[in-house]
């Protein structure tokens, strides 16, 4: 991937809103890459700025500054007609779903091929594919209000795909879902990401959908990247504050601390079944109190962060240390304040 170039790439872009009440910057100096074939994520809470981002990234919003190039070429320097055809190779999903009420399942997917000039049997042939590929070939005659919710995500990302696009962009697509739902749709995209080549990017506040499917994650606070790299990279060690927020919640602040010193251990990489803490009791015959734990199992692989209190002897922490230092096992010193 290192030697490809971006398929997406946004420089020192900038948003400004005017409303009654002033100017609102909604974006601010944001400069990101995405490279073919991946799934990347970008998270932030509510207000941060992420859905304004990414109707940048196809021109539904406008930058106020700054430059989004699709395919190395500048979509402000492109006239109605090539950016009504760019935006084509950029399918959306959204949160609620954005059906047509009035069409069924099979007309609801036809939709943008009839926009795109398609003849109509080439675009019901094409629209029976993709219900097929996305489970619901049995319902092309149902209409929206008789779909569950995940049904309708289905059919929203089948009429997403319909005009071959490289890029499918995802707002918020799965928030009104269910955790097996969600998982559900997840897996569905994923499948869709290695068999068609689409790059996915994914808008979300939920940690949970960034660590089951992206292969990089920006996080986004204040309109601001906050920072940018690999999920893994990311869930082991965040670097912002925001990052630690969204990784470790508000529960290591809860802990109630005792008086020896405190470690942070950091995973990054060891194999997700390695009993890290049980192989340094055993080997250093020193007590170890697990504060705190975030950690997932990423693609096989341990990411997160444990709080560990070690007893208050120099030697007995000297001991631990040197341990993990031959066991390749990150950590640092922290006071409660640095959590």
């Amino acid at each position: 991937m290192a030697d490809l170039n971006p398929i997406i790439q946004m420089k020192e872009l900038g948003k400004e809103f005017k409303g009654s009440q002033g100017n609102v910057r909604a974006l601010e100096n944001i400069s990101l890459e995405v490279m073919p074939g991946e799934i990347f994520g970008i998270i932030g809470l509510s207000g941060a700025g992420k859905s304004t981002l990414v109707r940048c990234m196809n021109f539904l919003e406008t930058p106020t500054e700054g430059e989004v190039y699709y395919d190395g070429k500048p979509l402000s320097k492109m006239k109605d007609a090539e950016l009504r055809k760019t935006r084509q190779s950029m399918g959306m999903i959204f949160q609620q779903f954005n059906l047509l009420a009035q069409r069924n399942v099979l007309n609801n997917v036809c939709f943008p091929m009839e926009i795109a000039g398609v003849p109509r049997r080439q675009a019901c042939e094409r629209a029976r594919e993709l219900l097929k590929l996305v489970g619901l070939e049995d319902r092309e005659t149902a209409y929206p209000s008789q779909l569950s919710g995940g049904q309708k995500q289905r059919v929203a990302i089948a009429r997403a795909i319909a005009t071959n696009p490289k890029v499918l962009l995802c707002d918020e697509a799965t928030s009104a879902l269910d955790p097996n739902t969600t998982k559900a749709i997840l897996q569905l995209l994923k499948e869709i990401n290695q068999s068609m080549g689409i790059t996915v990017i994914i808008i979300t506040h939920e940690m949970s959908v960034i660590e089951a499917i992206c292969d990089r994650v920006a996080i986004i606070d204040k309109s601001h990247i906050a920072e940018i790299g690999s999920v893994s990279q990311v869930f082991a060690g965040p670097r912002s504050k925001i990052g630690r927020q969204l990784i470790l919640g508000d529960a290591a602040k809860k802990v109630e601390f005792g008086t020896g010193r405190l470690f942070r251990i950091i995973f990054d990489g060891l194999a997700s079944n390695e009993p890290v803490i049980s192989n340094v009791i055993m080997a250093c015959k020193v007590p170890v109190n697990i504060m705190y734990a975030a950690t997932r199992d990423i693609k096989g692989k341990a990411a997160g962060q444990m709080i560990i209190e070690l007893p208050d002897s120099e030697q007995e922490i000297e001991k631990v240390l040197d341990y993990l230092k031959r066991a390749k096992v990150p950590y640092e010193e922290v006071g409660k304040n640095d959590l």
